[in-house]
């Protein structure tokens, strides 16, 4: 900010001096090189300083739950098909799968409630590799409902595919609103 103000304040006296004609040609030049010189220095310290400035990265956050009850048998994706929060569209409910937009630190949260007299176990993959789990064994009576919960940060590369599914390949029988996907770029 001091170069800038020094170099407004050359120009203003130049600008003064020739009006009245009190300067030469070397004092001219000698006060445009000086101009230059400032502008230079101005113009390396910002260029030294891009590299403490943060990256512009588009926002990237998702939530998305069950529409209905499902049943999902071993090995599959499990797709949560009703889309509360896309910001970035890196969700796709057709899939169940998250695709990474960009390199990044990203936080992911699922839960899961199962049918009374039922477990699921949902599992975390990325890329076809298990990276978290959760077991929500719901294996009291008719009525007793068990919600089970985790979240985990992740590194990942743009490309990079997130989604849930069974950890041991069994049948998961799931229910809606309280079975839900979600995650954010935080980085």
């Amino acid at each position: 900010m001091q170069l800038v103000a020094n170099c407004s304040f050359l120009c203003l006296l130049l600008d003064v001096s020739v009006v009245l004609g009190e300067f030469n040609n070397t004092m001219i030049s000698s006060l445009i090189q000086n101009q230059i010189t400032l502008l230079e220095k101005a113009t390396n310290m910002l260029d030294s300083l891009s590299e403490y400035r943060c990256p512009l990265k588009r926002q990237v956050v998702f939530h998305a739950e069950l529409g209905s009850y499902k049943t999902y048998q071993k090995g599959s994706v499990w797709i949560y098909d009703k889309v509360n929060t896309n910001v970035g569209n890196a969700y796709d409910p057709s899939t169940g799968k998250f695709t990474a937009p960009t390199n990044g630190i990203y936080q992911f949260n699922w839960y899961t409630l199962s049918d009374p007299k039922a477990t699921s176990h949902a599992g975390l993959f990325v890329n076809g590799e298990i990276k978290a789990r959760q077991a929500s064994n719901n294996s009291g009576g008719s009525y007793q409902f068990i919600t089970a919960g985790s979240s985990i940060a992740l590194l990942l590369s743009k490309g990079d595919e997130v989604y849930i599914r069974d950890v041991y390949g069994y049948t998961a029988y799931l229910r809606s609103q309280w079975t839900a996907f979600g995650g954010v770029l935080i980085n």
